[in-house]
């Protein structure tokens, strides 16, 4: 369907996420995604908004006690999420549309903080915990299940992929320790861990890989399983770290990752 982006659908959006000070209420959601949509996008749009709500409320314990509707009014990370179902729902059918969903994009983050781009590709049951000051690039894709908590920022380094990517590509089961970030055409395997402040840029890791605090990694290789507690910073290849199968810690380079290898 041809989706017509005017003022009265500005006015109804602000009003369906609660932006600028308001609350979520089902029933305006609802209607406001039965207008604008088919009724089988209503459907898979509302569905995904539910998902990713049920999968917050069940890992964060001081919301297990709060109805879809409170969560979306007071955990502002996860009502950027819906408003991202719903760019994304248009983009599919209308990519020229992106100006206008950009436009709306920055009601959204002045209400939340959160800024994720319009053609960030997010799978299902994605949970944005706080939330301020994280950013989500254009070309990221993230898989499903992935927690993020507040001051993540998975960004560029200005290097792309041969397929023009520039933002990270985020495997399922990942979580985001505050103020992490992934930077560049970077690519995260399934369940990777990363604690606050860690620094992720142009980089392999690899399934189960588990990332210390404040640990930063350059354009490296990192195998499944490995465990990294810290960087050597006269050597960007050489981290503090333990491999899957060891019982010692210690000194490893690991293998470059170059842009050909992405």
């Amino acid at each position: 369907m041809s989706q017509i982006i005017d003022k009265q659908f500005h006015r109804d959006f602000i009003i369906a996420l609660g932006i600028d000070g308001g609350e979520v209420y089902e029933d305006l959601l609802k209607k406001f995604l039965q207008k604008n949509f088919s009724k089988n996008d209503s459907k898979k749009i509302f569905t995904q908004i539910v998902e990713d709500v049920n999968a917050f409320r069940n890992i964060d314990p001081a919301s297990s006690d709060y109805s879809f509707e409170q969560i979306l009014s007071i955990r502002r990370g996860m009502a950027a999420i819906a408003a991202h179902r719903i760019f994304s729902a248009i983009l599919i059918n209308e990519p020229t549309k992106i100006y206008e969903l950009e436009v709306l994009a920055k009601y959204v983050q002045k209400d939340t903080n959160v800024e994720i781009h319009p053609q960030a590709q997010i799978g299902k049951k994605f949970a944005i915990d706080h939330g301020h000051g994280t950013v989500i690039g254009a070309t990221t894709i993230i898989d499903e299940n992935v927690w993020i908590y507040h001051g993540v920022t998975l960004g560029a380094t200005g290097k792309k992929n041969k397929y023009g990517r520039r933002h990270p590509k985020i495997g399922s089961g990942c979580y985001f320790g505050n103020a992490s970030q992934v930077l560049g055409p970077s690519i995260l395997g399934k369940n990777v861990s990363l604690a606050s402040g860690c620094i992720i840029a142009d980089s392999y890791l690899g399934d189960n890989v588990s990332v210390f605090l404040g640990v930063k990694i350059f354009r490296v290789y990192v195998p499944n399983g490995t465990k990294i507690f810290s960087s050597d910073p006269e050597n960007p290849s050489r981290y503090w770290a333990l491999l899957k199968g060891d019982k010692k810690v210690k000194w490893i380079n690991f293998d470059d990752f170059l842009k050909e290898n992405i």
